[in-house]
């Protein structure tokens, strides 16, 4: 089973196997470059490229955001090294699970507390943002809360807020992300509790 474009899910046991039994930078290095970083990009930052080289501006910023949207949840939950489960009647979550009743904070701690967001995005609009941008896109295919998105440059801005409109740089986006990756691979390299949530991140990926 693939888990990150060409890379399998023995693969990554293989690679957890040198982790554990002789651990090094570039061993985490590799782990982040072939299986994290493959994965958002196969999944994530190449669609958003492709929708970003025939942009008409008629509509692609939706497209943009929402997939953004979606992979927030992915990269905290990878940070934290907890799995979604929809829970069934009568079952009962195991360690290191989470249900949809949670996702929701996943999705505005990371805005909160992850470089460079809890930078870009003030603190007092994170719960806008989660409301009226990611649902309102995944639920209604809008934006509501009088956000905008925007195909015009900034001076580094994400988010700007002027009398109660509120406007998402959607350019910007990726260009954050690229920041976050910088700091998330530097923990992933040296903090063990960033490589142990690792670890029970893609073991949960390896299942079918």
């Amino acid at each position: 089973m693939r888990i990150a474009g060409k890379y399998t899910a023995q693969q990554w046991k293989a690679l957890k196997s040198c982790l554990q039994s002789t651990p090094s930078p570039d061993l985490w290095d590799l782990a982040f470059r072939c299986f994290y970083l493959t994965r958002i990009d196969t999944r994530y930052l190449l669609p958003i490229a492709s929708i970003q080289r025939d942009d008409t501006e008629s509509g692609e910023g939706f497209a943009i955001v929402a997939l953004f949207c979606s992979l927030i949840e992915f990269l905290e939950s990878c940070e934290r090294g907890y799995n979604f489960r929809l829970l069934k009647k009568g079952e009962k979550l195991q360690p290191f699970e989470y249900t949809q009743r949670e996702a929701g904070g996943y999705f505005k701690d990371f805005l909160k507390t992850r470089k460079p967001f809890n930078t870009k995005i003030r603190k007092e609009l994170v719960d806008s943002f989660y409301s009226d941008v990611r649902c309102g896109l995944l639920h209604e295919a809008r934006t509501k809360g009088g956000w905008l998105i925007s195909t015009e440059e900034s001076v580094g801005e994400l988010v700007h807020n002027k009398a109660g409109r509120k406007t998402l740089f959607r350019n910007q986006l990726i260009l954050a992300l690229k920041k976050y990756f910088v700091d998330y691979r530097t923990r992933l390299l040296k903090d063990p509790m960033t490589q142990q949530a690792f670890f029970r991140k893609f073991d949960h990926l390896c299942k079918l």
